[in-house]
């Protein structure tokens, strides 16, 4: 089985456009529209990977990663954050060091950003 991925986003357009490009990776992508979703999904799918937005109705992608933490402390899925909002070093650097982001991804997000992220930590996958 390849790479399973969840992409948690208030925006329809950016996962079709996450999910286009993941599926081309041989990737099956399952989809959230708010943060309680994405935990919810995260917790019963456990993909090995977590594509959240910073800013989501119900949960933001911080508040979905501190709850996965507290509910499966073993479960380490692989986590890029995407924004549109917190854009500086300051916000890359606490999402790491803080939420132990894998990688920090700001909007609008080029296919090919995406596509080398996805690389950097499953360089197994095709394309």
């Amino acid at each position: 089985m390849g790479l399973r991925v969840l992409v948690a986003d208030d925006s329809r357009i950016f996962r079709v456009l996450v999910r286009e490009v993941l599926a081309e990776l041989g990737a099956t992508v399952f989809e959230a529209s708010t943060g309680k979703e994405a935990l919810d999904n995260a917790l019963g799918l456990r993909p090995e990977l977590l594509i959240l937005d910073a800013l989501m109705p119900q949960l933001s992608g911080f508040e979905v990663i501190t709850k996965l933490r507290e509910k499966a402390p073993q479960y380490r899925p692989k986590i890029f954050v995407v924004t549109a909002v917190y854009k500086s070093y300051r916000w890359e650097s606490e999402a790491k060091s803080v939420y132990q982001v894998d990688e920090y991804l700001e909007k609008p997000l080029e296919p090919e950003t995406l596509i080398k992220a996805v690389h950097r930590h499953f360089p197994e996958l095709a394309g």
